[in-house]
This record gives C-alpha cells, structure tokens and sequence, in this order.
C-alpha cells in the first residue's frame, strides 16, 4: 500500500508540472502553430519545435525558456499516442541539459522524472526487458517468447478503471481471430491471494488457440517496471509487434481492437499483393522467387522502415507457403536480409532466425541423406533407404496430425505413378504411441510400402532430422541424395515429370 500511494503521489505531482513550470506562458499563436503538427511524424514534429524555440532567439532565453516550456505543456496533455516522445525530447534537449533554466528550479526534479519514467517505453522503442514470475513461480521473460502481437496490460485488483477495462479485454481476447497473440497480464501488487481471486474471475474461460495468456508478478519490484513502463497509474495497457518494439502504450481496449484489426487488414494486403505476383509465374521456380525479392531491396534501399516491413510481411509469407520456391525464398530473406542487415530487426529476431537458418541447412537439397536403423512394426531393424530403387520418398508423420493425414491420403492418389517409377515410399512415425501406430500400420496399404518407427531412440532421428514439425517429406534419388526437402505432396507431383 506504501507504493501504491508515493506512486499516485508522484503522478499527481507530474500533472501540476505543466501548469506550475511555465505559468506565464499564454500565447496563442505558439499553441496555434503547435496544433498544426499533430498529423506530423515525431522527429518532424521535434525538429519543428527546436526551430521554432531557436527562432525566439538567444538573446531572450526568458522568452525561450517559456516557449519551450509551453510545447513540453502541450505534448504531455495531447490525445494523440506517441507525443510524449516530443515532451521528452524537449525535457532532454532543452532544459536537462542546461540549455534553458527553468524559472522555478525547484521543478527539475518532475521535469527528470517525467523523461526519466517515459523514455525507455516510447512507440517505436525496442520494449525493456522484464522477466517475472508467473502464477506458478516460474521466471518468464516478455521478451522471449516468438508472437506476431504481444499485448502487456499492467494492472492493480484496486483500481476501478481496471475492474472496468480487464473484463472487455479479456472479452477481446475470447473472441479474437487472428495470427497469434501473447497476452502478459501483469499485476503490479504484492497482495498474491486477491491476485489469484481476481485472475480467476476476470480472466477464467479464454479458450482461443490464437492466444495465450501468461500472468505475471513481481511483488517486491525489483524489476523497475514501473520506470521502464511508465506504470505512474494502472491500467496501463501496450502492444508490441513480433520484434518486440512498442506499437501502442496507454491504450484502452477500443483502441486495440482497432489497432489489432489494422494490422490484420494489412498483413491481408500483403498476402493478395504476393500472390497476384507470384501467381504470375508458372511455374514458380526458386529464381523467380529470389529474383522477386532482390529487385525489392534494391527499390527499398532508401527507406529503411519501409524495407522492414515489407521484408517482414514477406518473409512470414512465404515461410508459412507449402511451396518449395517460396520456402527457399524465406531462407534467401533470413540470410541476405535479415541475419545481413541486423540493424533493422530485434536482437531476439535476429537470434531466432539465425536458429531457423541452422535448421534449414541441416540436409540440404544435393546433400546425402543420413541413413537410420528404424524398426518395423514387428521389431525388425530396417535402413531408412537402400539403393534398390530408382528413388525414395520419406514421410514424416504423427498418427494424430490432421496435416499428415490430409497428406498422406494425398499421397495414396499417388500410388501408381510412384510404383511405375519405382519410388520407395517410407513412412516414418515420429510418436511414442506404439499401440496406436501398429494399429494403424495394419489399415495401411499399398502393402509394398515401409512402415518404420524408432520406439528405443537409438536412430538420432531428431537430431540428424529437422523434425521440429509435421508432415515432413524428403525426396531422395537412387543414391541418397536429397532431390528436394519439406515439400508437399502436390509439390511433389510437380517434381516426379522431372525426374
């Protein structure tokens, strides 16, 4: 209770900052100009502001000091998000650095605590670093975990205007649909027993696959997630993006819902922007899709935001595609343009890719296959491939995956075509469920097909084996080598004319 009351203290002193600092500063036309610049991007609008400071001239830093004090005024009362970025900038570049005095000194303490509670959590800043403690006693990091959105709602089990606003997010949350959201809801109390009461009746029953819901403490704060987040009053509310820069803060749940839809519409766009492009091709070869994408970088070598997301949009694009040329071109991205460019992407991204790109040189297309010892379903060690064949597919598969068994019927329409080509079919169960699958190897046919499992785990599999998901296809020539890798099977009907 102690720091819920200094915190409230310090917010109230914060709000007669702007009032007390600059009292006589009235003139209309400053506010006039200033109300020109909403519509302006932040370092725009900072630049506008030094100038317009700058031209009341040196020789009058009275006139100065009031001027610059009556724009700190307006952007820290402006409606519009991410002004508090300006109010910053003018505290940093204009009074705490001792260019102008304030007329009462006495007020440079608010004026460094407002920057100082308000610079790391600004829209467009990479989002600080917080690891706390969930529910269980488990350390989580915001950081970490990989989302398209993630969503911080900071909150006190006292505050009215969180009993308010806590319900219709988690109303949001229930009926969302969308690409996946991370919801952290943190509690910026030390009471765990109305901390535990609160979760389950405001937060009970958000049963969306498209969203996971982590909560979070840190009840003595020794995170300083109060600085870091500006939590001066709860609720607090922000969105970060899949890299973790901060999209919104101080938002209510109408303005997310809008922002989460924009971003819904335009990550829509995209999608009907590549496929009108890449549909143009047929068919759509790994150079086409490289081409494609090295022609973009040359347009959006200017503009780095621009570059950013676009090359972001495109590379969750074409790595979600069950096509061949377009998943080389998502590697092609993650080497050229995004582990070569790190400064336009998070470190976590950065790191998150460097990972993905080890994976998908693990076995790479020209590469010999690893051979396993797996076993039949009567315990028989069998190799993964043997030479006998003209070639030989291996399928990558659990019983239960909708997916796999979606592929797998589509694979059966393939019979024929692979038996007169003499193409070894090889259907390798990655579960532990050895009732189940020998159950399902019974139903199976064509008969000439392989079945093998590695129940004891003595094959390596998973290690020399980029298993991190199913269905998992590999074609192989008569020798081994790996003709192609992750395709599906109507790629592989494309493929099979040119073998």
């Amino acid at each position: 209770m102690i720091r819920r009351t200094l915190v409230a203290g310090l917010l109230s002193w914060l709000l007669c900052f702007c009032a007390a600092a600059q009292q006589p500063v009235t003139h209309p036309s400053v506010t006039a100009y200033l109300q020109t610049l909403l519509d302006k991007p932040v370092d725009t609008i900072n630049l506008r502001v030094d100038q317009l400071i700058e031209s009341v001239g040196e020789q009058d830093p009275a006139q100065q000091s009031k001027t610059a004090g009556l724009a700190f005024d307006y952007f820290t009362s402006s409606p519009i998000m991410g002004h508090e970025a300006v109010a910053v900038h003018i505290a940093d570049n204009w009074f705490l650095n001792g260019r102008l005095k304030l007329e009462n000194e006495e007020l440079y303490p608010i004026l460094y605590t407002y920057a100082e509670f308000n610079r790391s959590s600004l829209v467009g800043k990479p989002a600080p670093a917080l690891e706390m403690a969930d529910s269980s006693g488990r350390m989580t990091s915001i950081r970490d975990p990989e989302a398209t959105h993630k969503i911080l709602f900071f909150y006190d089990t006292e505050c009215a205007t969180c009993r308010k606003e806590a319900p219709l997010l988690a109303a949001l949350l229930r009926d969302y649909q969308g690409d996946p959201i991370l919801f952290f809801a943190i509690y910026t109390q030390s009471d765990r027993e109305a901390w535990m009461r609160y979760v389950a009746e405001t937060f009970a029953g958000i049963d969306n696959p498209a969203v996971t819901v982590v909560h979070l403490w840190d009840p003595e704060a020794a995170t300083g997630f109060h600085k870091k987040y500006a939590v001066l009053s709860t609720p607090m509310l922000f969105l970060l993006d899949s890299q973790n820069y901060i999209r919104g803060r101080g938002l209510d749940t109408e303005a997310l819902a809008h922002m989460l839809d924009m971003d819904q519409a335009l990550v829509l766009q995209y999608k009907n922007l590549f496929d009108n492009v890449f549909d143009a091709f047929n068919p759509l070869t790994v150079e086409h899709v490289e081409g494609f994408i090295d022609a973009f970088a040359e347009r959006t070598a200017g503009n780095p935001a621009l570059r950013a997301e676009v090359f972001l949009n495109l590379f969750n694009y074409l790595r979600s595609s069950d096509s061949f040329p377009k998943q080389q071109g998502a590697l092609h991205i993650a080497e050229t343009y995004i582990v070569g460019e790190p400064e336009l992407w998070s470190p976590e991204f950065v790191d998150r890719t460097v990972l993905a790109l080890a994976k998908a040189r693990l076995n790479p297309a020209g590469a010999k296959a690893p051979n396993l010892e797996l076993q039949n379903r009567r315990g028989k060690k069998k190799p993964l491939y043997d030479k006998r064949h003209y070639g030989t597919l291996i399928f990558f598969h659990l019983i239960d995956c909708q997916q796999c068994q979606k592929e797998f019927e589509a694979l059966k329409q393939l019979r024929s075509d692979l038996y007169d080509m003499d193409i070894q079919v090889v259907m390798v169960y990655v579960g532990q469920e050895k009732d189940k699958w020998k159950k399902f190897v019974c139903k199976q046919w064509p008969s000439h097909w392989k079945f093998l499992s590695d129940f004891d785990n003595t094959s390596e599999m998973r290690t020399l084996y980029d298993l991190e998901y199913v269905p998992h296809l590999y074609l192989l020539d008569e020798t081994g080598i790996i003709i192609a890798k992750d395709i599906s099977v109507t790629e592989l009907k494309e493929l099979l004319p040119l073998l």
